[in-house]
């Protein structure tokens, strides 16, 4: 069955935002997202194919955080230079083949100054080979579903490596989402720093990302010549901003941010009332009871525009089974809760139960009609 609700919201129907400024006309593509859902808030060519240089250590950051979490790896790892390291252009730490460094000195070299040798040593430590970490990168980005992507090497090493505005979002999102980026402490937003701290070696760290320091919320990101990355989170809304081929780093800076500051200044989360979004029960058949109550699987909510409250009416979709056999299982999924404005899908979940309800069985109908004999 099909069950229509209609809730009558005061937001925005839709709305359309221009940088205000020239500098959007000086930078090949750009793209502002909304971290959580993905949801393209503002754009130009964002799916047309790149070279992204070192914004392909995102992804190799997001694989290291991944293989942290699964406890595959720690920061304190001896990791060995491998003798590729030699033949890295700037940025570099300056790695000799077979020097052994741990783990997160290395990452840090890769977050703050970029540098292409650590890279290159992490990438050989965990899959064997830089071509077999990139093998991995490019399965993560199909996972992410970064149709526009081609990862060369580990790093971005060569203008082999292409990819979007969105695509680069996409992944951006998902290092900064679920607190994957934790792993790596303080290090986006740190400007100076050293490796080989005390020694003769000791290498300074300076920052590519110039606004890493100074943008009001910022998680972090990549700067990559002309082209930057950022993440930067605001009353719980989490956006990433990607500018591709600026005409100068100045230009790429001011665009980053501005794009930042327009979608935090005019959209926001919107949450309908719960009791707006009140679901029938599903009917539950050969069950100890004979209906189950259901709720969407996560808390609805959708990105609006802040300053433009016009009364739109949202279209809630709810479509599940007419009944279902018993038994039940508490989060089972009994349908699907689909928000839309107009022709455009806002918000979209599972719908579960909220409990669980067992299978009427011989045994448990002797018991029923026990307790409704005896009056207990």
């Amino acid at each position: 069955m099909k069950i229509f609700i209609y809730i009558l919201i005061a937001t925005v129907s839709a709305a359309v935002f221009i940088i205000p400024v020239s500098a959007s006309e000086h930078a090949e593509a750009y793209v502002l997202i909304e971290a959580e859902t993905g949801e393209i808030l503002l754009s130009r060519n964002e799916n047309e194919q790149f070279p992204i240089s070192s914004l392909a250590k995102i992804m190799t950051l997001l694989i290291i955080a991944e293989e942290l979490e699964a406890g595959n790896i720690t920061l304190a790892d001896s990791v060995p230079a491998p003798a590729g390291v030699m033949d890295m252009k700037a940025p570099v730490i300056w790695l000799n083949p077979g020097e052994v460094m741990p783990l997160g000195e290395l990452v840090k070299a890769v977050i703050i100054s970029s540098a292409n040798d650590a890279t290159l040593a992490i990438a050989e430590y965990i899959a064997g080979s830089g071509e077999k970490f990139a093998a991995f990168m490019n399965e993560r980005a199909a996972e992410l579903g970064m149709e526009n992507t081609f990862f060369a090497d580990p790093g971005g090493f060569t203008e082999e490596t292409v990819s979007t505005a969105r695509d680069v979002a996409v992944m951006t999102a998902a290092l900064f989402n679920d607190g994957m980026h934790n792993s790596f402490g303080n290090y986006f937003t740190t400007r100076l720093s050293e490796v080989r701290k005390g020694t003769e070696r000791e290498t300074q760290l300076v920052n590519t990302n110039r606004i890493a320091q100074q943008y009001e919320g910022i998680l972090g990101g990549k700067a990559a010549r002309l082209s930057l990355a950022n993440c930067a989170e605001r009353g719980g809304m989490r956006l990433v901003a990607v500018v591709l081929g600026a005409k100068d780093e100045d230009v790429r800076d001011n665009l980053c941010t501005e794009l930042l500051d327009t979608g935090f200044e005019n959209f926001e989360y919107f949450e309908p009332e719960t009791d707006a979004l009140s679901l029938p029960p599903v009917s539950i058949l050969r069950g100890v009871e004979k209906s189950v109550a259901v709720a969407p699987a996560i808390p609805v909510r959708f990105i609006s525009h802040r300053d433009e409250a016009d009364g739109a009416v949202f279209e809630a979709e709810f479509g599940a089974s007419e009944s279902i056999e018993a038994p039940v299982e508490t989060g089972q999924v009994l349908g699907r809760f689909t928000v839309r404005l107009g022709d455009k899908v806002v918000f979209e979940c599972d719908i579960v139960a909220v409990h669980c309800i067992e299978k009427l069985t011989f045994k448990k109908s002797l018991e029923f009609m026990t307790k409704g004999f005896f009056g207990c």
